[in-house]
């Protein structure tokens, strides 16, 4: 596995766990949503080269 794999598997597991994190510090939804866009942010930037790759 390369570095855009790692990467792409650590977005998966924040966002899995976004809602634990969120009650850790009380964000009262605001952290979730912050770590849910990130995370769906990191997930279409790493697909891209991994298409390449692919095709």
């Amino acid at each position: 596995m390369d570095l855009t794999a790692y990467i792409l598997l650590v977005a998966i597991i924040a966002a899995l766990f976004s809602d634990k994190m969120d009650q850790a510090v009380s964000g009262k939804g605001a952290l979730r949503k912050v770590i849910l866009v990130s995370a769906a942010g990191v997930f279409l930037i790493t697909l891209i080269p991994m298409l390449f790759r692919i095709f």
